[in-house]
């Protein structure tokens, strides 16, 4: 808390005083005038240079009230057991700062938190023990490695809390059908085949053919030669043409966010897991944006076991902006480039024939009718007689 003073004067050549506090760069505030009598607010640093012009002035002056830490403390400055306490205190806190208090799991929808707390307990990271009693690498990939739904795990250490970050796989992990068991290769697309590598198994279709999403490609059931019937495990890499379309739209007038200026803030102190609010919180508003900051205190260069963190909300107003068809084109030439790198980038596995784009001008906007023809593997295997 910021320590202030406020000063009364009283006399005859009070504005020339205050003339004289002005020259002499002595900051005041909050000036109030009462009964011929000036009241105003100033740092204690200042209180004795004031005194001074104040006997050269002619008027005299006086503390009314002292206000802030400072003057809180004071009393207290020979009291040498306060300070051997508070000096106690924050070792204990600096001590307790070496150990985890406290495991938050984030990331997560489909993995139980439990079951990623249970792995890192078994690799030294639980509650109450030591902060670097733990190996880091280890925990990241034994999670990987008995969580199938885990795409990616990061473990981070703030304060006495460890944060364990993870994402998930978009799809469960497809589990490969063992190849002593009997299997078609059948088509996950409908599509025109324009190469075929077949490993094992009857292919039932020839190049330049078209199948339907579903049709068997490669049959799992095998004729020996001798009438006999033999059920195998197909396996093949079938490249087939397919053909996508997808339509996309910009409107004349849209409602785009604007930043007004103003800024909302709630601040907090986070200790042992627990956010504890420093003012009188605000509730989040409806047209704003979020952001965090945490920052770490230091006392001679020791990290507390303490943060402090504020929830900054940016508010913005909503406003109708009208565009012309120039720029509503590049709109939608930026959504159709935007389209092709997430679904036929390279690490799709699919390769771009051929793109075509057809913009049609409507009342309200302009909209895209687009089409792709593409190349990718359409081959998966299905066990016989499962659909």
């Amino acid at each position: 808390m910021k320590s202030y003073i406020v000063v009364s004067s009283r006399g005859s050549y009070n504005e020339s005083f205050m003339n004289e506090l002005m020259s002499n760069k002595i900051r005041f505030h909050d000036l109030e005038i009462k009964d011929d009598i000036i009241y105003f607010i100033t740092s204690p640093y200042f209180y004795k240079r004031i005194a001074r012009i104040a006997r050269e002035s002619g008027v005299k002056t006086r503390v009314e009230s002292r206000h802030g830490a400072y003057f809180k403390l004071r009393p207290f400055k020979k009291r040498y057991g306060v300070f051997f306490g508070a000096a106690g205190f924050i070792g204990v806190i600096v001590l307790l700062s070496n150990f985890i208090w406290d495991i938050r799991v984030t990331g997560n929808s489909d993995v139980e938190p439990s079951q990623i707390i249970e792995i890192m307990e078994r690799h030294g990271i639980r509650n109450g023990s030591f902060i670097h009693g733990y190996s880091k690498e280890s925990a990241e990939l034994s999670a990987i490695l008995e969580l199938d739904r885990l795409a990616w795990i990061n473990i981070e250490r703030d304060g006495s809390r460890i944060n364990v970050k993870v994402s998930e796989r978009l799809e469960p992990a497809v589990e490969e059908i063992p190849v002593t068991v009997p299997c078609n290769v059948v088509a996950v697309k409908t599509g025109i085949i324009v190469k075929t590598e077949v490993y094992r198994g009857t292919l039932l279709y020839e190049i330049g053919s078209g199948v339907d999403r579903g049709d068997v490609i490669v049959s799992g059931v095998i004729e020996d030669g001798t009438g006999n019937i033999i059920l195998s495990h197909a396996s093949a890499k079938i490249i087939a043409e397919c053909v996508d379309a997808a339509e996309f739209f910009v409107p004349f007038i849209t409602h785009e966010r604007r930043n007004n200026g103003r800024v909302t803030k709630n601040n907090f102190i986070l200790f042992l897991g627990t956010s504890f609010p420093t003012s009188v919180i605000l509730n989040p508003p409806d047209n704003a944006s979020y952001r965090e900051e945490t920052r770490a205190p230091r006392f001679f260069g020791l990290r507390l076991p303490y943060r402090l963190r504020t929830e900054i909300y940016t508010h913005y107003d909503i406003i109708e902006v009208q565009i012309g068809q120039t720029a509503a084109i590049e709109r939608l030439k930026k959504q159709i480039e935007d389209y092709k790198f997430n679904f036929y980038g390279t690490d799709s596995g699919n390769v771009i024939i051929s793109v075509d784009e057809r913009f049609i001008i409507r009342d309200d906007g302009i909209a895209a009718e687009v089409t792709i023809v593409y190349h990718t593997d359409i081959a998966v295997k299905r066990i016989i007689g499962v659909p």
